[in-house]
């Protein structure tokens, strides 16, 4: 007897569509071996892996970001980086890749060298010991111009070295703090010797080009040729061949920052902490980041589809930096994207990068700007580079004089004041600037149009000047002074209600810092009757030595302020205590000269 069963068409239409699944499993499985056995030899070897893999769907590619290291996004093809974790977690989405040769492995001669006279030559890649010494032999040769400032170790105790240049670079100035980074990523070497030549110019040609006088006499200029050595001379500080992406521990530094978009949880690397304070400290203006792959200026935001504050703005200096490139490189060099500019999310979602972090959480202007489509480039080729790229590179740290800027100052004192500097209906997502404790200079870059500023600082009554013009590529200069609050007794109706020591401001400080506290009104204390408090405000050193004394009197109900100017005294931790009455409390504060 033969049993015959019809499958029901709703059910067959299931079969079928399950079948399909199973078939693209067993086609991926086929397809990939080769490519892991591939992607696992990198994996042991340099403890990354470079590939490419196709996908349709952009709103994917930008949760794929979030799991490895996109290097960039060609249409519909992907390249990116992994790490163990990450190449592990990007497997689980069963797509199809393609392991390529890593960037880093160079089948040419990389024409290392060991001196600085040779390297001069442009056309070679230095050892690390060479790199160091060339960074140390500019100060010795350039003690007026150059001093050399070592913000930290890596992993493996490498330094990260920045060459600081000023016309009296050994005395602080009123004048704006720029910057350059280059290779956060190991393996895009091109930005490293174009840094270190760019010194090597600003250096050399101080007094007799104007445009770099001017420049050098305005501005301080901090150039960091190589952010990530560890990358860099993964194999060793003989050779930059068999560089890597990330630093030794195979973290892309260029994804670690805290986000903007979420803050996340970054195992934050020895590199990114250090930058991060020396940011803190040094409050760079305007900043770009060098990288390799690609030849594009990217500007924020990368981590947000909505557009900067500024975008105008940013726009405008891209395309001045990518049409002064096109003057002078051939037809088919940093053309693509949008003839040589982007937008970071546009491009694609990247979280944790620096240029975000840099504008966000340090009120910076900063720019990743791609200069090779080959990350290693062969070291022939570097001069033509340079051709292409150095009036760019000086063109735009001029940016940070334009605008409107000038200085805020304590209007019964004269000194300087830290304040926020906001556009009002301008302003978003951080674009604020502030002027600096030092000199009380501000520096807020514009596109040419009219705004109205506040200034604004704790102790001081706001100020709003209005239809202040801003010309592209030229200085409005808006001096103002700010009245403070007075000092002493509160109006009636802001008699406080409790003891209180306010945090220091600004903290860290150099040389001048704000004390506030407030005296309540409580039994026995009458601001009427000229009853007060016995109050002592002092200041301490880390061995609990009185080294200041800014306060011992009587003191009514009401809010004060005390500056303390720390010009005599060395950097480091301080604490200042308020007693009154039975209240006592200390807080802690950062000298940093």
């Amino acid at each position: 007897m033969i049993f015959k069963y019809t499958i029901p068409m709703k059910n067959l239409f299931i079969y079928i569509i399950l079948a399909a699944f199973i078939f693209t499993i067993g086609a991926y499985s086929q397809i990939n071996p080769a490519e892991k056995n591939k992607a696992a030899e990198y994996l042991s070897s340099k403890g990354e892996v470079y590939f490419s893999f196709t996908v349709f769907d952009k709103a994917r590619v930008n949760e794929i970001s979030k799991i490895i290291s996109i290097d960039k996004l060609t249409g519909e093809t992907v390249f990116a980086y992994a790490n163990t974790n990450e190449f592990s977690r990007f497997q689980e989405l069963n797509i199809p890749f393609t392991v390529l040769p890593h960037p880093g492995d160079a089948d040419f001669d990389l024409n290392m060298k060991d001196s600085p006279a040779e390297i001069m030559e442009w056309d070679a890649y230095p050892t690390y010991d060479a790199y160091v010494a060339m960074m140390n032999q500019f100060a010795i040769d350039y003690p007026g111009l150059c001093r050399i400032v070592n913000i930290g170790t890596t992993v493996q105790g490498r330094q990260i070295l920045f060459a600081v240049i000023s016309d009296s670079v050994n005395t602080p100035q009123p004048e704006p703090k720029v910057m350059y980074t280059s290779s956060m990523h190991g393996d895009e070497t091109t930005g490293y010797v174009l840094m270190l030549r760019l010194i090597h110019t600003l250096l050399s040609s101080y007094g007799t080009n104007p445009q770099i006088t001017s420049l050098v006499n305005n501005s301080e200029i901090w150039i960091n040729p190589l952010h990530n050595p560890d990358g860099t001379y993964r194999s060793g500080n003989s050779t930059v061949n068999g560089a890597i992406r990330g630093n030794a521990n195979n973290i892309d530094l260029n994804r670690n920052y805290p986000g903007t978009d979420y803050y996340g949880t970054p195992s934050l690397q020895p590199e990114i902490i250090n930058f991060m304070n020396a940011a803190g400290q040094y409050y760079w203006r305007l900043s770009a980041n060098f990288h390799g792959g690609t030849e594009v200026v990217n500007y924020p935001w990368d981590c947000w589809p909505r557009l900067a504050a500024d975008d105008a703005w940013w726009i405008r200096v891209s395309r001045k930096f990518a049409d002064t490139v096109h003057i002078y490189a051939p037809a088919n060099y940093m053309n693509e994207y949008v003839n040589g500019i982007t937008n970071g999310y546009a491009w694609y979602y990247v979280h944790g990068s620096r240029q975000d972090y840099q504008n966000y959480y340090r009120h910076s202007r900063e720019v990743t700007i791609e200069i090779s489509d080959t990350k290693l480039l062969p070291p022939a080729q570097l001069p033509s580079h340079w051709n292409y790229l150095y009036r760019s590179l000086i063109g735009y740290l001029e940016q940070a004089q334009y605008g409107i800027n000038g200085s805020v100052k304590d209007s019964l004192t004269d000194l300087p004041v830290k304040a926020k500097v906001t556009i009002t209906g301008f302003d978003m997502d951080s674009s604020e600037v502030y002027s600096d404790s030092l000199f009380g200079m501000y520096y807020r870059m514009l596109i040419a149009g009219s705004y109205n500023l506040t200034f604004s600082a704790p102790g001081y009554y706001s100020k709003t000047v209005q239809n202040i013009s801003a010309v592209n590529d030229q200085a409005t200069v808006l001096n103002v002074k700010l009245r403070p609050i007075t000092t002493g007794i509160s109006s009636n109706n802001e008699i406080p209600n409790e003891y209180r020591l306010y945090q220091n401001y600004p903290n860290p400080f150099n040389p001048v810092t704000n004390i506030k506290f407030q005296i309540p009104l409580l039994r026995g204390v009458d601001a009427a009757g000229g009853r007060g408090v016995l109050t002592k405000l002092s200041v301490y050193d880390l061995l609990g030595r009185e080294v200041a004394s800014l306060v011992k009197e009587q003191l009514a109900p009401g809010t004060y302020e005390y500056q303390w100017n720390a010009s005599n005294y060395p950097s480091g931790i301080y604490f200042y205590r308020l007693t009154a009455g039975d209240f006592s409390e200390v807080n802690k504060m950062v000298l940093i000269k």
